[in-house]
């Protein structure tokens, strides 16, 4: 199965830190730098799926990211 490399962030982590603000329980300060991820998936579509249900947009995740890295 191909192996993708996938760069995710908090784009309302990032914001909350970048303004000094504190961050609400619930948010995770780690999510304010892309952290990087090794996602199986059988193609792209599948993986755009299973990221979206992981790290849904609508609570901030951005992925700034996504290269196969193996077939």
């Amino acid at each position: 199965m191909p192996l993708f490399e996938v760069g995710i962030y908090n784009k309302i982590v990032r914001n909350f830190v970048r303004s000094g603000e504190d961050l609400p329980e619930h948010l995770d300060a780690k999510f304010d730098s892309t952290l990087y991820y090794s996602r199986e998936a059988t193609s792209r579509q599948v993986l755009d799926a299973k990221l979206e249900r992981e790290f849904k947009s609508t609570d901030g995740y951005v992925v700034e990211h996504i290269e196969k890295i193996s077939d």
